[in-house]
């Protein structure tokens, strides 16, 4: 083996190292709290009632209830933000078992409902509008959904194909 060689391995080695390790330093930690939570300022009702905008909305289903569409109030919701900009991570958690999490740019919403034994992605991608998005990252460090998606095959609804409803806002600016 060449010197030259060894020296081009041991640069990359280093190279690899320290993008590990700031990889690590971003997403290795338990992140900060997020500054705010409220309902998403994209003006969209995401349910079939419109009593529901300016309302945090989290839930499946059709009825308003702890086991379908909740809407918690802000302080009841915690979010936790890892990095910053293009490499925003969010985790949001909610009453009744909630958990949902995504990074920018994703339009795919991992959700949890821990209480009911679900989860799965949510693909929330507007197939008919490209620029139409359910999930907006256009704000520096901020996440905003407004989304109404198709739930899960395996998630059972007594209402035959059942819907997942989002409506949330998180600042994570420092």
């Amino acid at each position: 083996m060449s010197v030259h060689h060894i020296r081009r391995s041991t640069a990359a080695t280093a190279v690899a190292v320290g993008a590990l390790a700031a990889l690590t330093a971003c997403r290795g930690d338990d992140g900060r709290a997020a500054a705010s939570v409220s309902a998403s300022q994209s003006g969209t009702v995401v349910t079939d009632s419109s009593d529901d905008l300016g309302s945090i909305i989290i839930g499946w289903g059709e009825q308003h209830s702890d086991n379908e569409i909740t809407t918690p109030k802000p302080e009841d919701v915690t979010a936790r933000c890892f990095g910053n900009g293009d490499d925003l991570a969010v985790e949001i958690s909610a009453p009744h078992g909630w958990n949902i999490r995504t990074s920018h740019p994703s339009q795919v919403l991992t959700v949890e409902n821990t209480d009911q034994g679900l989860s799965g992605d949510i693909d929330t991608t507007n197939v008919y509008l490209d620029g139409l998005r359910s999930v907006d990252w256009s704000q520096p460090d901020q996440l905003d959904i407004a989304a109404t998606a198709a739930a899960p095959q395996d998630w059972n609804s007594p209402y035959g194909t059942g819907r997942v409803y989002l409506s949330v806002h998180i600042d994570c600016t420092q």
